[in-house]
């Protein structure tokens, strides 16, 4: 199990932000929305797997980041603390 960090920057008429947060529930992995465009994921995906899922619904003009965290460090987050730092020591 890895903890990954996802961006996005969703540039063109499709997907919404309801559409991407639907298809990263599909992923079907611990995860939350951490900052307005920024997901936590921890899955046993690699990174490469978890990019390509991602892919999938993005248009052409659109922007993904996907970076694997061994370690993190936070004030506020639209997630609870808690639940986050369970999931992210889980997927340790």
């Amino acid at each position: 199990m890895a903890n990954y960090i996802v961006s996005y920057d969703l540039n063109g008429p499709k997907p919404s932000h309801a559409e991407m947060d639907k298809h990263l529930e599909k992923i079907g992995a611990a995860r939350g929305r951490i900052l307005e465009s920024v997901w936590y994921v921890g899955t046993p995906q690699t990174q490469a797997q978890l990019l390509d899922h991602i892919k999938l619904i993005l248009g052409t003009e659109d922007l993904l980041l996907v970076v694997q965290a061994t370690s993190a460090t936070w004030t506020k987050l639209l997630v609870e603390n808690e639940p986050l730092l369970a999931a992210w020591k889980a997927n340790a």
